[in-house]
């Protein structure tokens, strides 16, 4: 079975040995515009949640609480953008007729996303970073230690709802599309799949903070690719969805 095979072609384009280019408009922002934004709206949100550090505890749940409110406001700002200075933003981001083949499909290759990259490329990866250091080298937990529940519900809800909205509707909608309009689809890919990475660093060993955007780089590449296949931006995001949840999962397992 190809990777092809793994997410049926949309039901509204015709079927063809060759794919033909979605019928859809243009992004109508630079991908230095994008970033640019992006940027502004991250200080500006960072700014706005970090009361919240000072008071909420335990800092585990503050940290998780303010992760989510400041995506949610990274959401709001990214829209109030679009809407603002690029208002044919919706044509171009690309919204599905049919929800249920997008659901459908993003599900499907959620679930073969992650242990094709997780537990494939995440562990040639580690194994080729453990010989080139000659030390133990192990991605670090995305979640704080020792939540109450109500912050593994905070947790969740974070994980499965907000994160794949906010970076979905960014990493893919507006930065992959943005370059892939202007400069391919491979430099689009490559791209939106470098920053998806960088965006996932987390404090530690320098190698343990390399493995894991390595991972998200290749998870990125991976999304791209249903969201140009998809030529839509929710099967995408639900593939992001299923492929934090599988994870969450495991961690709760293995807790």
């Amino acid at each position: 079975m190809s990777m092809s095979d793994l997410v049926p072609p949309r039901p509204d384009l015709p079927h063809s040995t060759a794919p033909e280019e979605p019928r859809r408009q243009k992004a109508t922002w630079r991908w230095w515009e994008a970033i640019g934004v992006y940027l502004l709206i991250m200080l500006a949100s960072s700014l706005f949640t970090l009361p919240l550090l000072d008071t909420i505890r335990p800092t585990g749940l503050a940290e998780v609480v303010a992760s989510a409110v400041m995506a949610l406001a990274n959401v709001g700002m990214l829209l109030l953008w679009l809407s603002r200075f690029h208002p044919r933003w919706r044509a171009a981001v690309g919204f599905p007729k049919r929800l249920w083949p997008e659901i459908r499909a993003g599900l499907l290759f959620g679930a073969v996303l992650y242990p094709v990259v997780v537990l494939g490329v995440g562990l040639v990866l580690t194994v080729a970073y453990q010989v080139l250091s000659g030390h133990p080298v192990e991605a670090p937990r995305q979640l704080p230690e020792e939540l109450p529940a109500i912050g593994l519900v905070a947790s969740a809800v974070y994980a499965v709802v907000i994160a794949p909205i906010h970076e979905e509707l960014f990493f893919r909608g507006i930065l992959f599309r943005s370059i892939r309009d202007r400069h391919g689809f491979g430099a689009g890919v490559v791209g939106s799949g470098l920053a998806f990475g960088l965006i996932h660093y987390h404090e530690g060993p320098a190698l343990n903070s390399l493995l894991l955007m390595s991972i998200m780089v290749f998870t990125g590449i991976g999304l791209a690719w249903v969201y140009e296949r998809r030529g839509n931006i929710v099967a995408n995001t639900v593939a992001h969805a299923t492929f934090n949840t599988i994870g969450l999962i495991l961690i709760f397992a293995l807790d």
